[in-house]
């Protein structure tokens, strides 16, 4: 794999990451840091009584990515049909790559009937 391919991959997988762990790193942090995320977060520090220790602003938080993922997609630009002209090839060559596979097949039977002309029965007791 070529370094730029390997960059980019890695940077589509961070931000693919990056975007799903989102959620789970807002609620991580409210559990960790508490304190924090209230104070710099909350709407309702003047509001004691509500004793709402900041779940006001995670909710709003959660229920915000869960509306920007809701919204329909603009398909437009699927209704407008391009077409491409080509002009045709005359000549297609591909690079000629003998492989030459040699397969040492031997066939081996080892199947042998026997027909026996006597039955041999069990002893009596």
């Amino acid at each position: 794999m070529k370094p730029s391919q390997l960059i980019i991959s890695i940077l589509f997988l961070a931000i693919t990451l990056a975007s799903s762990l989102k959620i789970a790193g807002t609620i991580g942090y409210y559990t960790l840091f508490t304190v924090d995320f209230i104070e710099t977060l909350c709407e309702n520090k003047n509001k004691p009584e509500l004793h709402c220790n900041g779940k006001c602003a995670l909710s709003q938080m959660i229920a915000q990515d869960g509306q920007e993922n809701n919204d329909p997609l603009n398909l437009d630009f699927l209704k407008i049909e391009t077409v491409l002209f080509l002009h045709s090839l005359s000549e297609v060559r591909f690079p000629s790559v003998l492989t030459v596979h040699s397969f040492d097949l031997i066939h081996t039977d080892n199947y042998n009937f026997r027909f026996s002309d006597c039955i041999k029965h069990p002893p009596r007791v």
